[in-house]
């Protein structure tokens, strides 16, 4: 009886050793797996969510024009998109609660999850963090439907959500996400290039439009509260200096007829 009871015991005790390594093993394995889902997502920089208009135009704030794509499962790298839509591709990997960018060979860059945010540590201490707010899943759907980043479907959306005409004109003008306009001259497509983002066009919101026989046209954009005034530009540098530009001549005013809803 005595040596049953013992047998017993160290079964017992065999048992729960095993259930508890078992369950310690299975505990790890959720932690890892819940840690990617937590970055996971396509992050926008904050600050340029909140101040996407300002100054009749929209403008970089901070440098924080920037989309940051985390993988669900990720492998090996993470994706970094700016305003102008290049791609950035840098190793990276999960450490604990941290990301870990693998910049350059002898520099990374972190970043961690703060009230739901993804805060982006600074290489250099003197610097903010950037903060990133992930973007809502029905706007990653339906930048992927049409093809665009995130980022562009945010910039494009000030001019799509409304519809336009010219004064003595009732051909109504249009502009879709992904970046098609119609009812305007022979404009077939546009892309806005952010105020500051870009040598060419410093102190302005600048917009390119593609003609149906394939010319591009830049003029400059101001968002204003019931219409959107576009103009001509004026070259202020010489030709062996980076080009920038002054607001010019008025060419076409875009009275809001169908306001956002």
């Amino acid at each position: 009886m005595k040596k049953f009871i013992e047998n017993t015991f160290y079964c017992t005790s065999i048992a729960f050793l095993i259930l508890t390594a078992t369950s310690c093993k299975d505990s790890k394995k959720e932690t890892e797996k819940e840690q990617p889902n937590t970055f996971a997502g396509t992050w926008i920089a904050k600050n340029f969510i909140d101040d996407i208009i300002i100054d009749n135009g929209i403008k970089t704030i901070n440098n924080g024009v920037t989309e940051i794509i985390v993988p669900e499962n990720l492998k090996d790298s993470i994706t970094f998109i700016n305003e102008d839509l290049e791609k950035s591709k840098h190793l990276a990997s999960f450490k604990n609660d941290t990301l870990v960018n693998h910049l350059y060979e002898t520099k990374t860059q972190k970043a961690v999850i703060q009230d739901g945010n993804l805060i982006l540590l600074p290489l250099d201490e003197r610097y903010h963090s950037q903060e990133y707010v992930k973007a809502d899943s029905s706007l990653v759907k339906k930048a992927k439907e049409t093809n665009v980043t995130v980022l562009r479907l945010l910039i494009n959306k000030t001019l799509s959500e409304n519809t336009y005409s010219i004064k003595s004109s009732k051909t109504e003008i249009k502009f879709t996400e992904d970046g098609k306009v119609s009812g305007l001259s022979n404009f077939k497509d546009y892309y806005i290039s952010i105020n500051g983002d870009s040598a060419d066009t410093r102190g302005i919101t600048a917009i390119r439009f593609t003609t149906v026989d394939g010319s591009d046209k830049k003029l400059g954009i101001e968002f204003q509260k019931d219409k959107i005034e576009l103009y001509d530009l004026v070259l202020l540098t010489k030709s062996d200096e980076k080009p920038s530009y002054r607001k010019g001549k008025l060419l076409y005013s875009l009275r809001i007829i169908k306001p956002k809803k």
